[in-house]
């Protein structure tokens, strides 16, 4: 690949993201069931927390936060 022609470098990003785009798009297709309470179902409520955090309550009352 020449780095210096300005056509191949601008393919190249493009076919980059758009493999990066298909992949985001792959992952949301495969984890749109997922929820984050233990009953599967959403949440039915949300406030913020301390330091940006969102706390969630679920329907059986569990609050759930989404720490890394």
């Amino acid at each position: 690949m020449n780095w210096r022609s300005r056509r191949s470098v601008v393919v190249l990003l493009v076919v980059v993201c758009g493999a990066v785009f298909i992949a985001g798009m792959a992952a949301a297709y495969l984890n749109r069931n997922a929820t984050i309470c233990r009953d599967g179902k959403d949440p039915v409520a949300q406030r913020g927390g301390l330091l940006g955090q969102v706390v969630y309550r679920c329907h059986d009352g569990q609050v759930v936060t989404l720490n890394n």
